[in-house]
């Protein structure tokens, strides 16, 4: 029931929106209990920079008037490719399945390291905007798109181990 909600609200809000990956991994849901939310840091953070769509936990989403609310917050942020939902989880969403669980893979990641830097205590040493910028817009073109080269090696490391 509140995946419905949730992964509906997504897909009418963005037509493009062919695969949706739904997560409540430990460093992502760290970082949406912070006030500051998520901030990328690293390469891998850049996928995610100035692409993050929030919608505030409600509770259980087993309310369907809780879906246009968050297709609103989808609506946002162009060309959003994650919606975060602080004290929740998070939905990376793509075009395949393999770009938006590449995205997962690389969320979390990117999650993991801000927490760490965080845990420091030390002063964290910020990307460049101008470079974030550039590197974010690399990202999604056809080269780098994420899934591209990705997905097939893990399909070849999981035949490897499980087949």
């Amino acid at each position: 029931v509140t995946a419905d909600i949730i992964h509906s609200a997504v897909y009418k809000a963005r037509e493009d929106v062919n695969a949706i990956v739904h997560l409540h991994t430990k460093n992502a849901v760290a970082v949406g209990c912070l006030e500051r939310g998520f901030e990328a840091l690293t390469q891998d953070g850049s996928y995610f920079y100035e692409k993050i769509a929030t919608h505030e936990w409600e509770g259980v989403s087993d309310d369907p008037s809780e879906g246009p609310r968050i297709g609103q917050a989808v609506m946002k942020v162009p060309n959003c490719n994650i919606l975060m939902m602080p004290n929740h989880g998070f939905c990376t969403f793509g075009s395949s399945v393999k770009e938006a669980f590449i995205q997962a893979f690389y969320f979390e990641k990117a999650c993991e390291t801000l927490m760490m830097c965080l845990s420091t205590g030390k002063e964290i040493k910020w990307a460049k905007e101008d470079v974030m910028k550039k590197a974010a817009s690399q990202n999604y073109n056809d080269m780098f798109r994420p899934g591209t080269h990705e997905w097939d090696a893990l399909c070849r490391l999981y035949e490897r181990k499980y087949a």
